[in-house]
């Protein structure tokens, strides 16, 4: 579906600028002093596959030569990496809002790498400051879309069939990727 990969794209676009910037000027080898933000990426699957949850901190711009908006992948094990996911499954992590203090982890241009044995839920601090970071909808039960097949005053149209147009928004034909799906898939379930 064309909305699917667009949207990767352009996530991938805003993510990768930061990154860049950063892989240009390097950031070697050295220690945390700050907190990161914890934000956790899951991408879209297939009807029955469990997505694979990626873990990222968004560094201070101390700890990152002064730059904002790096993130990291968390290094950890495979048991604080479960751990974490957990915590956020459960809601009791916010991506985005909660802190992980990494004080004293070594970070490179790469990852945040945590000490294997520590206990990841202990280094969980609640964000009580306001953040100024997008809000994402909080509307919960039925969402009224409208999709719109438009002439222009040239005679140009979208070159799709209206039976296409709606299977790749709501699903009604055999499009299992379309935009009720994802937007069902991101809220889950709660729209």
């Amino acid at each position: 579906m064309r909305l699917h990969s667009a949207a990767a794209f352009w996530a991938l676009l805003a993510s990768a600028c930061p990154q860049a910037t950063l892989a240009k000027h390097g950031l070697r080898r050295k220690l945390a002093a700050n907190d990161c933000t914890i934000l956790a990426i899951e991408a879209l699957g297939l009807e029955g596959e469990d997505p694979e949850m990626i873990i990222e901190c968004e560094m201070n711009p101390d700890d990152a030569n002064g730059y904002s908006g790096i993130s990291l992948e968390l290094d950890a094990t495979p048991t604080q990496l479960g751990a974490l996911k957990q915590l956020i499954e459960e809601g009791i992590v916010t991506p985005g809002h909660n802190k992980l203090n990494i004080v004293g982890a070594e970070i490179d241009d790469k990852a945040v790498h945590v000490p294997p044995g520590l206990d990841i839920a202990s280094l969980v601090r609640q964000n009580e400051e306001q953040v100024d970071r997008r809000r994402l909808v909080s509307t919960l039960g039925d969402l009224n879309m409208l999709l719109v097949r438009v002439t222009d005053s040239n005679g140009l149209v979208y070159p799709d069939s209206p039976a296409l147009m709606s299977d790749e928004v709501f699903g009604t034909g055999v499009d299992p990727v379309n935009l009720k799906s994802g937007l069902e898939e991101c809220s889950w379930n709660q729209l």
